[in-house]
């Protein structure tokens, strides 16, 4: 588990000090608790009008309890000021970030905060044997507790960065990743980069998807309240 104090100093279970009092931090060992409502959601459960069968359920709790040996949960941040704010995109310190759609979040924004989680590869190579032994369902599902995992990573760094902003009398927009609207999947590499993630073994593939699969990469925005 991790641990804080009112000083916002982080420590993971081996030790790690993360940055205090800032929005750079690295987390190690992340607790993830797998929730069945996010994982029958990723399986097309939708508003009612799709329904996962309820005899699924037992799978998923089975797999989730699974998972936890291959999941290996951490993050990274770091924060730049802007430099240059236009309709067409903004410039960091860091890189630029393209687009009409990044340029309207961040126009209030006087920093901007880059992230990346993962929750590592072991729980991909899990999967890829559940499929050579054609144990199609398993895979589907332990895919799925892998999405909400990585998801579940990006909310705990962003529940961190939310605390802080509010100590330091600020606000954050919402997290907005590569693909949205027109922010371009061609910005992984610099986004790794600038946010600490490639420290995490997060690498960017020719077709600019991240590697480990479950990883999540996305901008923040800080302003004043």
């Amino acid at each position: 588990m991790l641990s804080k104090n009112l000083s916002f100093v982080y420590y993971s279970t081996e030790g790690d000090i993360i940055r205090c009092m800032s929005f750079d931090i690295f987390l190690r060992n992340i607790p993830i608790r797998i929730k069945t409502d996010e994982v029958r959601r990723y399986l097309g459960e939708y508003r009612g009008i799709t329904v996962v069968p309820e005899r699924i359920n037992a799978i998923i709790k089975k797999l989730s309890a699974i998972s936890r040996a291959f999941i290996n949960a951490s993050a990274s941040s770091r924060a730049f000021k802007i430099a240059l704010w236009s309709e067409d995109g903004v410039e960091t310190e860091a890189m630029s970030l393209p687009g009409r759609d990044i340029s309207k979040l961040l126009k209030e924004a006087s920093e901007v905060i880059f992230c990346a989680t993962t929750i590592g590869s072991r729980l991909e190579k899990k999967i890829n044997e559940l499929l050579e032994e054609k144990r199609t369902l398993e895979a589907m599902i332990l895919d799925a507790i892998g999405s909400t995992a990585a998801d579940t990573a990006m909310d705990y760094l962003n529940n961190l960065l939310k605390a802080e902003a509010t100590r330091r009398r600020l606000t954050l927009t919402r997290r907005y990743s590569p693909g949205y609207g027109d922010l371009p999947l061609s910005i992984q590499g610099n986004l790794l980069r600038a946010s600490g993630g490639d420290k995490l073994g997060i690498k960017v593939s020719p077709s600019y998807t991240l590697i480990p699969k479950k990883s999540v990469t996305a901008v923040i925005g800080v302003m004043k309240i």
